[in-house]
């Protein structure tokens, strides 16, 4: 099921036209768009044990939604008629009344891969990493939203990635917050959302220990329970 909640036609289509200028509020969000990253046929990264990204991705999705029906919070998912959507179609129900959330599993740079094998194989990172762009028009609305989550998953002893604030090639993010919250203002799906916008990385699939840490389900439910209360700070959940 991909809606689990009917969201009204006239709140998907209102406020396409609002000025950058709104902030989020109880008053504003009414539903979340669930984006799972990448599709079958270009599936993102590969773990260290094989399994692709997309699967990872398609999973946590749909285990947040069930979470998100359970405190029946409107949602609908970005792929729904067509998995091999491309990445500005994914955002296209979106607009002042909702809020979009990416969801992916992180990788690293080639040159921290173990040569030996193949898929890459790292220690070098692990942990969960969130992201926004200063080109979305609700930026700051993505900001707080993000530090929300973040903080939480790092109240529960879950440590975040470091390593996209390096100084090396496609890298050299600027952190937000310790916590784990990065600037990266060329992601197509947040720049071109309109609606506040954040894309989280679960963990770190190419380092083992990181993906065993992701198959196991009070993991995965720390973090959603994290997403969970975030939005529940933010919508308006008596509408």
């Amino acid at each position: 099921m991909h809606i689990l909640k009917m969201i009204p036609f006239s709140v998907l289509c209102a406020g396409i036209f609002m000025s950058p200028a709104w902030s989020a509020s109880a008053q504003d969000i009414r539903y979340v768009v669930i984006d799972p990253g990448h599709t079958p046929l270009k599936y993102g990264a590969t773990g260290a044990s094989g399994t692709v990204e997309f699967d990872y991705n398609t999973r946590f999705s749909h285990e947040l939604a069930v979470a998100l029906e359970k405190e029946q919070i409107p949602f609908i998912f970005s792929n729904v008629k067509n998995p091999e959507l491309s990445l500005t179609d994914r955002v296209r129900l979106t607009n002042k009344n909702s809020l979009f959330i990416a969801i992916h599993h992180d990788s690293v740079q080639q040159g921290y891969c173990n040569i030996s094998y193949d898929p890459c194989i790292t220690d070098y990172a692990a942990g969960y990493s969130l992201f926004v762009s200063e080109r979305n028009p609700y930026f700051r609305a993505s900001a707080d939203f993000a530090k929300k989550i973040a903080r939480d998953i790092r109240r529960q002893g879950i440590h975040p990635s470091i390593h996209h604030g390096e100084h090396i090639p496609h890298e050299n993010r600027k952190l937000l917050d310790e916590s784990g919250v990065y600037q990266f203002d060329d992601l197509i799906v947040l720049k071109h959302a309109s609606s506040p916008a954040v894309l989280i990385e679960i963990g770190v699939i190419t380092n083992p220990g990181d993906e065993r840490n992701i198959n196991l389900k009070s993991y995965r439910s720390k973090i959603i329970g994290s997403i969970v209360k975030a939005l529940k700070a933010v919508m308006d959940l008596r509408k």
